[in-house]
């Protein structure tokens, strides 16, 4: 049930080093943080940016599921980007932000997704009464968030108050499935079913580099063409997770 490291064990590398970068940056934000002489020569910079970078880990949550799908285990993202911090006002609190960012998401359900070997078609079936391990589908994708961002920041405060909201473009440009069974470990690539463009609202709020961030699918994921048992693919998902920002 719980496979995410055997089916991702680039992402434990990759949050390995992010960890490592966390440690480092946190260490270097607590250095910054300290109270600074009265007679010091350092000077605020007036024109300071905010949260350009981001690593963000999340459940998620499927919606407006077929009758008899389900999830089955802890679905679950992870994604890291940057955001071009674009304050419009003379404070500097309140602004815009335009990113690019990665993401890798996991779904667990009963829904088996696999390739015909002979014809290359796209089958699906519901797995109802069968015993297995596992069964999940996988997709990898290319951020585009956009967002308007309120803070309480200031140029000598590091710890404050944000409130950031938004919408999220996705391109799918890896799309796979997974089937595990007690003598069966198969994995599916190019799994067409699933859409390449997806969209959804966000919003990230809190105190400090640690927030709350919440994900609301917006778009089906599945194609419109699908369906089960006369029944439509309308499939989304929500996310809720955390989201740390540095830099």
């Amino acid at each position: 049930m719980f496979r995410f490291v055997t089916y991702y064990p680039q992402i434990i590398i990759l949050m390995k080093q992010l960890l490592f970068i966390i440690f480092i940056i946190t260490g270097l934000q607590a250095t910054a943080q300290q109270e600074i002489p009265a007679d010091s020569l350092y000077r605020p910079d007036p024109y300071y940016l905010e949260d350009q970078l981001y690593f963000g880990i999340s459940y998620i949550v499927l919606r407006d599921l077929p009758e008899n799908m389900s999830q089955n285990g802890f679905s679950n993202a992870v994604r890291l980007g940057f955001i071009r911090d674009i304050p419009i006002n003379e404070r500097r609190n309140f602004g815009f932000g335009l990113g690019l960012g990665l993401s890798w998401e996991n779904y667990y359900q009963n829904l088996r997704i696999s390739v015909d070997e002979q014809t290359g078609n796209i089958e699906y079936q519901l797995l109802i009464n069968e015993s297995f391990r596992s069964n999940s589908f996988q997709v990898n994708k290319i951020d585009i968030p956009l967002e308007i961002r309120w803070r309480g920041s200031t140029p000598e405060k590091y710890k404050f108050w944000r409130l950031y909201a938004g919408i999220i473009a996705s391109y799918v440009y890896k799309k796979s499935a997974n089937f595990v069974t007690n003598k069966v470990d198969v994995t599916y690539n190019k799994i067409n079913i699933i859409k390449s463009w997806q969209f959804g609202a966000n919003l990230s709020a809190g105190y400090g580099t640690w927030n709350f961030t919440f994900y609301y699918g917006l778009s089906p994921m599945m194609k419109n063409d699908l369906n089960l048992d006369g029944e439509s693919f309308n499939i989304k998902n929500m996310q809720f997770g955390f989201i740390y920002y540095f830099l």
